[in-house]
């Protein structure tokens, strides 16, 4: 193939891949701020139950709602991945069929699997984040607190 042809005929979509790339990342940042809106909510309701002049029922209905919170948020977080995991699936697939010459998500793939990061997922932290923040709140109605 000569240099001359037009981009669309030799298979290579670098322009396509940028578009969804930049769209990836807009929609992490979207998804992340929406999660940690909803985490701190339900933080600040954590640290609200503390009040000295709630009843052990009134404190424990109140951690249970931040508690909820969390794993809305959570939820949340699942839900937006799904669609995230999609996009970054998409982008390796052109990188291996060859149709644009970018790597970018291939070589993020690999730096992200390697050492501790390959245990440190985010959908793991959150979910033995929010396991221990349940203990916690089962914990503290037992301690009478």
């Amino acid at each position: 193939m000569s240099d001359e042809q037009p981009q669309h005929l030799t298979g290579i979509d670098d322009e396509i891949y940028m578009k969804i790339w930049k769209t990836e990342q807009q929609y992490i940042s979207t998804r992340w701020n929406n999660v940690t809106f909803f985490i701190g909510i339900s933080f600040a309701i954590l640290g609200f139950s503390f009040q000295s002049n709630l009843a052990l029922p009134e404190a424990f209905a109140i951690r249970i709602s931040g508690l909820a919170l969390y794993w809305f948020a959570y939820a949340f977080y699942l839900h937006f991945y799904a669609y995230t995991h999609f996009l970054r699936t998409y982008l390796i697939e052109m990188e291996t069929s060859g149709r644009t010459k970018h790597t970018i998500q291939s070589k993020a793939q690999v730096a992200v699997s390697i050492g501790i990061n390959k245990y440190m997922a985010t959908r793991r932290m959150l979910l033995y984040f929010g396991t221990f923040y349940s203990l916690g709140v089962i914990l503290l109605l037992l301690l009478h607190l």
